[in-house]
Parts: C-alpha cells; sequence; structure tokens
C-alpha cells in the first residue's frame, strides 16, 4: 500500500508522516528527495538562475533560489522542470522497494499533485490548518519573513485543489489542535491502515 501525505507549507504534514514512521513503514521524505536533486543538478541550476543561487562549496543556497523562484510562477516552473523528474523516479523506486519489503510506502510531499504522485497512491491523508497557524509555525520553524512565506504559501494555492476529484481515498487531518490531537488523528489512521 502506498499513502500520501500533503498539505500546504507548515500545515504539519511532516509532524503526521513522523508520527507513522516505524514498524511497517517506510518514510519517503520528498523534500529530502529535492535536496538531492538540488545537489545533483547544481551546475544546471547556476546555469538558470545565476551564480547568486550557489554557495562557495558548490551546493545550491536553498533560500536564496526560495526567493527567485517563489516570486515568480514562471521561475518555479522552470526550477520544477529540473528537479521534479529525478525526484518522482526515486519516489518511485522507494515505493517499490517498501511494496517488495511488504511494507507502507509514506509519501510526505506537499506537491504530491502537482509532481503527478497522486497516480502512485492508494490513500491520501490531507492535512490542514488554519493560516494563522502555520504562519506562526513558519516564523518559529523556518526564520524567515511574513512576506516571504506569503510567497510560499501563494506558490502552493493549488495544494489539495485535485485531490477530492482523484477517485482516490482521502482523509483530512485537521490540525490545530497540538501535537497530542494530531497523535489522536494518527493512531487512528494506523490503525484504519493495519486493517
Amino acid at each position: 500500500m502506498v499513502v500520501g501525505i500533503t498539505g500546504r507549507s507548515c500545515s504539519g504534514k511532516s509532524e503526521a508522516a513522523e508520527l507513522l514512521k516505524g514498524e511497517g513503514f517506510l518514510l519517503i521524505d520528498v523534500d529530502k528527495l529535492g535536496h538531492e536533486a538540488l545537489l545533483s543538478q547544481a551546475g544546471i541550476i547556476r546555469d538558470r538562475f545565476g551564480d547568486e543561487v550557489i554557495k562557495g562549496d558548490g551546493t545550491v543556497d536553498r533560500k536564496m533560489l526560495g526567493r527567485i523562484v517563489f516570486s515568480s510562477p514562471d521561475r518555479l516552473k522552470e526550477l520544477e522542470a529540473i528537479t521534479h523528474p529525478a525526484m518522482r523516479k526515486m519516489v518511485e523506486e522507494d515505493a517499490k522497494r517498501a511494496e517488495e519489503e511488504g511494507r507502507v510506502a509514506v509519501i510526505n510531499a506537499a506537491l504530491l499533485e502537482r509532481m503527478g504522485l497522486v497516480e502512485l497512491c492508494d490513500l491520501i491523508l490531507f492535512v490542514a490548518s488554519t493560516y494563522p497557524n502555520r504562519l506562526e509555525r513558519a516564523l518559529r520553524r523556518d526564520n524567515i519573513t511574513e512576506e516571504d512565506f506569503k510567497r510560499r504559501t501563494d506558490s502552493q494555492s493549488d495544494i489539495g485543489s485535485s485531490l477530492f476529484q482523484s477517485g482516490k481515498r482521502v482523509i483530512t487531518i485537521l490540525n490545530n489542535e497540538g501535537r497530542e490531537d494530531l497523535m489522536h488523528q494518527m493512531e487512528m489512521v494506523k490503525e484504519y491502515l493495519s486493517k
């Protein structure tokens, strides 16, 4: 079985995914795969986005690149065209490995729909939280400005838009009441998955 977890920035999808981690589950963190894709594609990214997005050690300055792509939909699409094919291939390989091992693959991906990963999933968990809650988490966790967070959020306006027309079973997880409430909801999901 393949479970997709998605939601907008700072909705709590990674925390929800971590609560599914453990025996019988293989967590596939698409953000981490994105870091690998950025590293492997650093030369192309330099050519397309300029020297200012490359740090002295040759790695991509994600914060600088983020400022560029989150303020221009065209630039974001350009970056995604570079990184998404490699990321999708890694997800498919990990999901296949989980299946061969008799485990549940859990794909943690904000861009589950945009990357075409919905089709791999048997079940989708959509983690939702209010804008004020997400903003508070972003300011505390990511050390960014409210303006940067708004740009990031605006670039994710399509998240969740097609899930309920996908023909897949979708469970909405509301993450506004704190960790204990989220843990309770994820325990119910684990029970459902173990049936």
